[in-house]
């Protein structure tokens, strides 16, 4: 009886997908190669799912939990729809990394019902991390921006 080849994924493919997303400052990366499919997202918790071919048909789950729902340090957002980092297309972002925020200053704008809502700032400090990416859907409480 020929022996059956066990396909898997090993924490160093997920690693590395991982730290591509942060590097490139992506939300969302997906991989697939023959039959495994690889996906990782950053938000509330971000998740890479792989997808094999294996005898039973199983579905193998690694989660990398990254949670900043109860952060203090994190703008949410207050409603569901569209963000805009930039007040115009070919404008320059309201904020990048890196920049410090005031209380009360634009930092995005979320699109709902065809209406721009101007997301102001609830901290001042240091903006450390912006976790959406312009033209993103986005959830209720779902976390914008780090700020330190």
């Amino acid at each position: 009886m020929a022996n059956k080849e066990t396909k898997f994924i090993d924490k160093k493919s997920i690693k590395e997908l991982v730290d591509i997303l942060d590097e490139l400052e992506l939300t969302k990366l997906s991989y697939k190669k023959g039959d495994v499919s690889i996906s990782v997202s950053k938000g509330i918790t971000a998740t890479a799912v792989t997808s094999m071919d294996i005898q039973d048909n199983s579905l193998s789950e690694a989660k990398i939990d990254v949670d900043y729902k109860n952060d203090p340090r994190v703008i949410k957002s207050p409603m569901v729809g569209t963000v805009y980092l930039q007040p115009e297309p070919g404008a320059n972002k309201f904020i990048n990394e890196g920049d410090s925020i005031s209380i009360g200053q634009t930092m995005l704008i979320i699109e709902a019902m065809k209406t721009m809502n101007p997301i102001e700032s609830s901290l001042q400090g240091k903006v450390t991390k912006i976790f959406v990416q312009n033209e993103e859907a986005v959830e209720f409480g779902q976390p914008l921006m780090l700020i330190e």
